[in-house]
């Protein structure tokens, strides 16, 4: 629940190698990712989910392994190929909107057609008590042709470059001033997640 330290590999190359944590803001901290330090399997505490073209053959992969980062703490890394999304989540019940969440990454995405566009980001989702997304905020490395844009649910954060690591902090009630289309008071959990993406843009 400390960290995390993950890499994404997607259509040639997506690379994501992060750092991060959440926690309660008011009194004192308390994390609220757990196993964020993968001293764990990743299945411990954590979840993913694939769609597209093929989402069960060997163009979705993870893995568990301790070299993705010169430490010795382990990190997760996701493999993706074809038109295809996999998303590693965790969703966390809050006390309040009174949160910090904290991370360092690394991102970088090469596409190997001019038709595809590739996509790695770290993903705060805001959902409510149904477990709906209201909206959610997206730090991002893209190929060009990626169509994301910022809309009142959609934040978007683009990291300058793929090769330095770029540390983040975000008060979750500021982030909120840029999601004008959320209600704060209908958010009931966070989903944390590290998305991996392909898809075509002609």
């Amino acid at each position: 629940m400390k960290y995390t330290k993950s890499c994404f590999r997607v259509n040639g190359i997506i690379n994501l190698f992060i750092l991060f944590a959440l926690t309660i803001a008011t009194g004192f901290s308390r994390e609220l990712i757990y196993n964020g330090n993968f001293e764990l399997p990743p299945d411990s505490g954590w979840r993913v989910i694939r769609w597209g073209e093929f989402p069960d053959t060997g163009n979705c992969r993870l893995r568990w392994l301790h070299t993705y980062h010169p430490d010795r703490d382990f990190e997760v890394m996701i493999q993706k190929l074809l038109h295809q999304g996999m998303k590693f989540f965790q969703q966390i019940d809050i006390p309040s909107l009174e949160l910090q969440f904290s991370v360092s990454c690394r991102l970088s995405a090469k596409s190997e057609s001019e038709s595809l566009f590739a996509a790695a980001a770290v993903v705060l989702e805001y959902l409510n008590s149904s477990d709906s997304l209201l909206g959610e905020t997206r730090i991002f490395y893209a190929t060009p042709g990626c169509d994301w844009q910022n809309s009142p649910s959609l934040h978007l954060i683009r990291v300058s470059d793929t090769i330095n690591w770029h540390n983040y902090r975000i008060d979750i009630l500021n982030d909120l001033e840029s999601l004008p289309g959320i209600e704060p008071t209908e958010i009931k959990s966070i989903r944390v997640g590290l998305l991996s993406f392909v898809r075509g843009n002609s």
